[in-house]
């Protein structure tokens, strides 16, 4: 194991109480359980319940503003990489994760060509200071970024009109819940996969948690 990976990992079984930089998305890390409260239902409605405001946005708004949360994250795990963060099979992980949020902005950026609405720009980012030269607070950061999209997928998903666009929506989504459980293994978060269903968010909370990393509007 090198020096970076044991030095990471030790600090990962110390740091029980992580610090937490985006505050303004506290609660996108928990667990929405249905145990005993209504099964299936209690998800269908949270998704009804919260996509209310994607529904303005239309097929191509959504699509733009799933551009730039998936390079939000495909530029911070590249960073991350650049920064030496990461060695052997770390770093092939964060490395694949990164290669799936490109891989997804360069597909919802052909899809708008189809629609002939306009790629948005990439924002100017800005991550919190020492997130690439802190190995805990990166994968602290990554393990609220990644719930942030899910959440967001899963709301903006019934308010989608095409049939295409959502079965891409939820291929999508699916990849992003795989991420968020590798970095909860990298975390050392046991079990690593321990969401039973997860949260649907509205945008006004996805906006509020994503804005101060330079995504307005």
């Amino acid at each position: 194991m090198s020096g970076v990976e044991s030095r990471g990992l030790i600090a990962f079984d110390q740091e029980t109480s992580r610090r937490s930089f985006l505050k303004t998305a506290a609660w996108a890390g928990a667990a929405l359980s249905a145990a005993g409260i209504g099964g299936f239902g209690v998800a269908v409605k949270q998704a009804h319940a919260t996509h209310e405001g994607y529904v303005p946005l239309g097929d191509a708004g959504i699509l733009q503003f799933a551009y730039q949360l998936e390079q939000l994250e495909g530029i911070f795990y590249d960073e991350g990489l650049n920064a030496g963060l990461f060695a052997d099979a770390f770093a092939d992980q964060v490395a694949a994760i990164r290669d799936h949020e490109f891989a997804h902005a360069e597909a919802i950026a052909a899809t708008l060509g189809d629609l002939g609405a306009e790629v948005p720009a990439v924002p100017e980012f800005t991550y919190p200071d020492g997130v690439f030269t802190d190995v805990v607070a990166f994968l602290e950061l990554a393990a609220t970024f990644e719930p942030v999209g899910i959440g967001a997928y899963q709301s903006a998903a019934v308010a989608l009109e095409s049939k295409d666009i959502l079965a891409a929506a939820i291929s999508i989504h699916n990849a992003e819940c795989q991420h968020r459980c590798a970095i909860n293994i990298m975390n050392l978060v046991v079990p690593p996969n321990n969401i039973a269903f997860e949260e649907a968010l509205p945008l006004a909370a996805v906006q509020d948690a994503v804005a101060p990393f330079g995504i307005t509007g």
